[in-house]
């Protein structure tokens, strides 16, 4: 059985708040369980999703993002 997360327990993992936690589950943006009146987050699901809305930079130019964009010799170096 998947191990299963309470709306406390997963706001103390995103550290985000209840009330947002409920909001996202109100407007389907995150995975849940409903069981009766209870929701519930499975924590594998979870994890897939804080993936799935990882920011990844791309290369902008030809350039790695996450590399300064100059070498700093020289402001020649910064617009080639």
């Amino acid at each position: 059985m998947p191990e299963l997360l309470t709306a406390k327990e997963l706001e103390a993992m995103l550290k985000i708040n209840v009330k947002t936690i409920y909001s996202y589950v109100r407007r389907g943006l995150i995975p849940y369980v409903k069981i009766q009146s209870n929701v519930r987050f499975p924590k594998q699901a979870i994890l897939r999703w804080i993936g799935e809305q990882s920011y990844r930079p791309s290369a902008v130019n030809g350039r790695d993002p996450t590399q300064p964009a100059c070498d700093g010799d020289s402001l020649l170096s910064c617009l080639s």
